[in-house]
Parts: structure tokens; sequence; C-alpha cells
């Protein structure tokens, strides 16, 4: 019961600041066509919220782990987000679809496997 609660608050921080962070960058990015058709808000927090999993899981565990990683990273980042916008980006550009669904793999991966082998180096 209080993983669940920890995961209801967590969403209940992440969610808000995935929503207000996509917007803003993305009032400032976007465009009709091109890559300012690219998903740049959706982009960064997904590889922000990964790159943030990473030391979370060396550096915490039990109910605090489950709160950051699961509620907090978990709402904050999002992968039905990332399937909305590549079908958003089909109709677009061809291109720019596919620039998205490697790059954004890609960099989330990336973002995690660093932070996450800097933080087990480091602590």
């Amino acid at each position: 019961m209080i993983a669940a609660l920890a995961v209801t608050l967590g969403a209940a921080v992440g969610a808000p600041m995935r929503y207000l962070l996509d917007r803003w960058l993305t009032a400032r990015t976007s465009g009709p066509t091109g890559l300012a058709a690219f998903p740049w808000g959706l982009f960064a927090v997904n590889v922000i919220g990964s790159a943030v999993a990473g030391p979370v899981l060396t550096l915490t565990s039990g109910e605090l782990r489950t709160f950051l990683i699961v509620g907090i990273c978990g709402a904050f980042t999002t992968f039905s987000g990332f399937a909305w916008e590549a079908n958003r980006l089909w109709s677009i550009s061809r291109a720019v679809f596919w620039w998205a669904v490697i790059a954004m793999p890609v960099a989330c991966t990336g973002a995690f496997l660093i932070t996450y082998t800097l933080a087990n180096w480091i602590g």
C-alpha cells in the first residue's frame, strides 16, 4: 500500500512537470514542417527523465526509489506521447519521423546509461 501511495504522489509531481516543460519548450521550438516539427519538448522531458533515473536507481532503494523512479520519472517521461508524436510526424515528414523514432530511444537509453554508470563509479 505504501508503494502505491509513493507512485501516486510521485505521479502527481512528475506529470505536471512534464506537461509544463514540454509545452514551454514546444512553444519556443515548434513549426509546421521540417526539423521544427520535431517534438523537442517531448524529447527533452524523456531524456531528462531517463538521465535522472540512472543515479536514482543507484543511490536509492525501497519506497523512495519507487516514488522517484516509478512515480516522478515514470510520469515525467512518456512513451504514449512518443507514440502520438511519431504518428503525427509520419503525416508531416517521413524524414523527421525516422529521426524521432531513432534519436529519442537512443538519447534516452544513452542518458540513462551515462548517469547510471557515473553514479556507480562515484557512489
